[in-house]
Order: C-alpha cells, then sequence, then structure tokens
C-alpha cells in the first residue's frame, strides 16, 4: 500500500508540474517580442508587457488517462517580475513550488523534506523557466492551428513545433488579451485544465513572499539541475 500510495503522489507530483509549464504559457507572454514577422500571439504579449505584479486564484484539473480519474487542486499564484513566482496549492492539501529567481524550492505539508534546485539559465532552455524571461521562444515552440471565438472568448488551438510530451494545446483569451484557460493534452491521453478565478495586477506585493523561509523540522534536500 505504502508503495502504491508513493508511486501516486510522484505522478501527481509530475502531473502538476506539467501544469505549472503549461500554465507559465500563461505567464510567459509577458515582455517585449524581437522579431521581424507578426505573431499570432502579439495582442497578448502587448496586454502582459506592462504587467510588473500579478496575483490569481486558480483551479486545476488533471485527467489521469492510465486511472481514468480526475484530480482537482485549488491555490493562488504571485508572480513579480525580476524576482519570481509563487504557485501555492490549497486544496487538496497545501504545497507550494517557489521560485526565488536562483532556485526552485518544492515542499508539502506532510513531507519532512523540502526540494531545492539551483536553476542554471543555459540549461533550463527549452522549460517553463525559461519562457518567463525569453518570449521569443514561445514560437519556437507552438504554432497556431486555429483561433474562433466561442461566447466572449477568443479560443486558440496550438501544435507543437516539435514532438514531445504535448501533443496539443488549447487558450482562451477574453477581450481584454488575458488567459483565463489552458487545456493541454499529452500523447498518453492525460489532459491538464487550469482556469484562472481572479487577478490582481500590478498591485503591491512584498519582496518577502519570493523568499523561502525555513520550516522547523524539515530537512532541505538539494537535487541536481
Amino acid at each position: 500500500m505504502g508503495n502504491r500510495r508513493t508511486k501516486l503522489s510522484s505522478r501527481l507530483t509530475r502531473f502538476i508540474r506539467i501544469g505549472l509549464w503549461i500554465v507559465v504559457l500563461f505567464f510567459g507572454f509577458y515582455g517585449f517580442v524581437f522579431c521581424t514577422e507578426p505573431s499570432p500571439f502579439d495582442s497578448i504579449k502587448k496586454t502582459y508587457s506592462n504587467i510588473m505584479t500579478l496575483e490569481a486564484g486558480f483551479s486545476q484539473k488533471v485527467f489521469i488517462s492510465s486511472l481514468k480519474k480526475e484530480r482537482e487542486f485549488e491555490g493562488d499564484f504571485f508572480y513579480k517580475r525580476n524576482k519570481g513566482f509563487l504557485w501555492r496549492y490549497n486544496k487538496p492539501k497545501t504545497r507550494y513550488f517557489l521560485y526565488d529567481s536562483r532556485f526552485i524550492w518544492q515542499g508539502e505539508e506532510d513531507k519532512p523534506v523540502v526540494y531545492k534546485r539551483r536553476v542554471n539559465r543555459e540549461k533550463t532552455g527549452g522549460t517553463f523557466l525559461d519562457l518567463i524571461d525569453d518570449i521569443s521562444k514561445m514560437d519556437e515552440i507552438f504554432r497556431l492551428k486555429e483561433k474562433k471565438r466561442v461566447g466572449d472568448m477568443d479560443v486558440m488551438e496550438l501544435v507543437p513545433k516539435k514532438e514531445g510530451q504535448v501533443i496539443s494545446a488549447k487558450v482562451w483569451v477574453d477581450r481584454q488579451n488575458m488567459v483565463k484557460r489552458i487545456e493541454i493534452e499529452e500523447f498518453t491521453g492525460n489532459i491538464n485544465t487550469i482556469s484562472f478565478t481572479y487577478a490582481k495586477i500590478n498591485e503591491p506585493i512584498g519582496d518577502s513572499r519570493f523568499t523561502y523561509r525555513h520550516e522547523k523540522g524539515k530537512e532541505i534536500v538539494e537535487t541536481p539541475n
């Protein structure tokens, strides 16, 4: 039973990490674009280039194809340009992914360890970390398959330019060019969906939000880059 729970926990953590990569697609539209040809993401990038801080509530659903089950999560996301980001899961239990501009910290309420990984920019090319600062890579990863209007939202269907774990993506964008929902389908049949329930834009967020504070009784374990 213990091994089964450990495997399931590991699997869920993997899906959540993929979810973070997906959602940084959302936040990866920040910044200026240095390209000579128009991008289908230009309007979104223009909107997000003016965002210095952001706080959003989110709900996440992960359909695990092999188990024919769906897992649900809720939490809050905090972002501050040049400082980092924090994914704080509140349901069904507390866990977090904190990036402080140097390290990624990962912890859970019922785990005795906190994982710490140093970020090496040269080795993280193509990962969700680089997407935050290097917006031009977005167009290298996805191409726009179709864009259509559904109700008051624009829905963009995206296809990766290179073969990998993700086979397709959908992004829902409102009239203010804010992303409200993202859906990713993997080659395994797993589907990861994240919806944003509210957002605070360019309101003050203290730098301490992105600083790891040691938790009593927990061991820090450094993992490879």
